[in-house]
């Protein structure tokens, strides 16, 4: 696993049974001024990747270049940093998408706009077929959310990203948390889409995704926080990142980290998996 701030520094991290524990040294992102704003990361073939929000700052609006950035690393099998590499073609795909192009645009530091509130926001990523797909919190149009799809390789080799987007109805004022793939399945956290949102966390599968079929939600369990460990000043945590321990036929097993408690306030559900 990758474990990130939402600054400028990452770690390499490994499952040891319900535990995280950290391997390797941290290291910095290359070429970050300021705060990446990491919110999204996968695996694959040996390859692990972290988008920026590629957002607007939150409680300002103003813009964030930094953001727009998605990297690749590589690691030894004593989890320290063996290669980087960058790249910043995923805002000129989001902005040749018609459905996306009017809200793939700068910040401006005017969050009373209309605009400012639906501006695109990566929140989860994974990876499939040689494919990386970016799920994003925002925009919720018309009820619907949205997962970009590019060509992982010319992300960052160039090349043709042959960019794709996936609408998925989920309904108003809801978008996506995080992205995983587990026996070919796409699973999603769903959470609200804004911050004034009070719209409940669950488990989302989205069978097609990763075939080029339309994919159609199937929503298989709402997470149960009523005995959810508090945040900061006794605010409810806020899931944000999901992690598949095991699956069979049956269920998944899923580790959930959120924001606001501490170190992620870990969480394990068993999900059940629906026909």
């Amino acid at each position: 696993m990758l474990a990130v701030d939402e600054g400028r520094q990452g770690a390499f991290m490994r499952i040891n049974g319900e535990r995280l524990v950290s391997v390797g040294e941290p290291f910095e992102f290359e070429g970050v001024e300021k705060e990446l704003d990491a919110e999204a990361a996968a695996v694959d073939g040996g390859y692990f990747y972290v988008a920026g929000s590629h957002a607007a700052k939150r409680e300002t609006c103003c813009d964030n270049s930094d953001s727009r950035r998605v990297y690749r690393l590589t690691a030894d099998e004593n989890g320290h940093l063996r290669t980087m590499a960058h790249s910043e073609r995923l805002w000129d795909a989001m902005r040749s998408l018609p459905e996306l192009a009017s809200n793939a645009v700068p910040g401006d530091c005017r969050c009373d706009s209309a605009p400012g509130r639906s501006r695109v926001d990566i929140e989860g990523m994974a990876a499939a077929n040689g494919r990386l797909y970016f799920a994003l919190r925002a925009p919720n149009i018309g009820g619907n959310a949205y997962i970009v799809g590019v060509d992982a390789k010319a992300l960052f080799e160039g090349g043709d990203l042959g960019p794709s987007l996936a609408k998925i109805p989920l309904g108003a004022n809801r978008g996506f948390r995080d992205l995983a793939i587990a026996d070919g399945v796409a699973l999603a956290l769903v959470g609200p889409s804004g911050a004034e949102s009070s719209a409940d966390y669950s488990i989302v599968e989205l069978r097609g995704l990763t075939t080029g079929v339309a994919a159609q939600p199937k929503e298989l369990a709402t997470l149960d926080l009523q005995n959810a460990p508090l945040g900061k000043k006794g605010a409810p945590i806020k899931p944000e990142a999901i992690a598949v321990l095991e699956l069979n036929p049956r269920r998944y097993r899923l580790l959930v980290l959120s924001d606001g408690g501490e170190d992620g306030a870990p969480l394990v559900f068993n999900i059940p998996r629906k026909p």
